[in-house]
């Protein structure tokens, strides 16, 4: 019994036949290339939620920019936003705001 165990120690294992893959057509190429453009485009153009989290409340980014952009609006109407910085102060719920590096004001969330 034990030589047994030393032939099948000592034997080679078989090596393993790859199977491969099959070449691709140039149609196939053609449109896994394609498909590699429109995810990497995706991946550029990315726009991740944020959201922020505190003592049990959260809020979400976006939101928070939509208000902001809002509440800027209702004074001045016709002032078209080309910047805006928002400064997020979870401990007082309230986002503060700064628009065209001119106009300050803060929302409540």
């Amino acid at each position: 019994m034990d030589k047994k165990k030393t032939d099948a120690a000592t034997a080679e294992p078989e090596p393993k036949k790859k199977g491969g893959r099959k070449p691709m057509t140039a149609e196939e190429r053609t449109a896994a290339a394609k498909d590699r453009a429109e995810s990497k485009a995706k991946a550029d153009s990315l726009k991740p939620t944020v959201i922020v989290q505190f003592q049990g409340s959260e809020v979400d980014l976006d939101t928070l920019v939509e208000v902001a952009k809002a509440d800027f609006k209702q004074t001045k109407k016709r002032t078209p936003i080309t910047d805006l910085k928002l400064y997020v102060k979870p401990e007082e719920h309230t986002a503060y705001y700064v628009i065209n590096e001119k106009f300050n004001g803060s929302v409540a969330f």
